[in-house]
């Protein structure tokens, strides 16, 4: 967390942040934030022992290859950054990581990986709807919590 800034300094940087990404997600911004959009090999996803899912996690997790099909990632670096303590990045980071690795094995689990994409992509407006509202009372929280501390 960047204690350097006084705590209404870190509430204005993250607002702006969830901002931009919910902008893009919403495309009321007309451009979106960088990625490494490169596929993980399907030989990797398709791995039976379970080490196709980790390393597909590490992958996503570090920004080796990732396509990033919603801005909330940029929220969470923004959380680590300006209100979470300093012991909460690498859970916040392992969280995301444990994340992407669920639905890479959920969908190898499936036994159709390809119908899976396409039920994913059915009903994605209501998936990333869900993860902003899960995220914005989160935000509530800690946006609230930094206040207090600057009152």
């Amino acid at each position: 967390m960047l204690q350097l800034l006084p705590p209404t300094a870190r509430v204005v940087a993250l607002c702006a942040v969830v901002s931009l990404a919910l902008g893009c997600d919403t495309k009321v911004v007309p451009f979106r934030l960088p990625q490494n959009g490169r596929q993980v090999p399907s030989d990797i996803i398709v791995r039976q022992d379970g080490t196709g899912a980790l390393q597909f996690g590490f992958e996503m997790g570090t920004g080796l290859r990732t396509f990033v099909p919603t801005h909330l990632p940029y929220v969470l670096v923004a959380v680590a950054l300006f209100a979470a303590p300093w012991w909460a990045a690498p859970v916040l980071g392992a969280s995301f990581g444990l994340g992407r690795t669920f639905m890479v094995h959920s969908a190898v689990r499936s036994g159709n990986a390809t119908a899976w994409d396409r039920r994913f992509a059915t009903n994605r407006t209501v998936i990333v709807a869900a993860c902003w509202a899960a995220t914005a009372m989160g935000l509530t929280v800690l946006i609230g919590d930094l206040l207090r501390q600057s009152g």
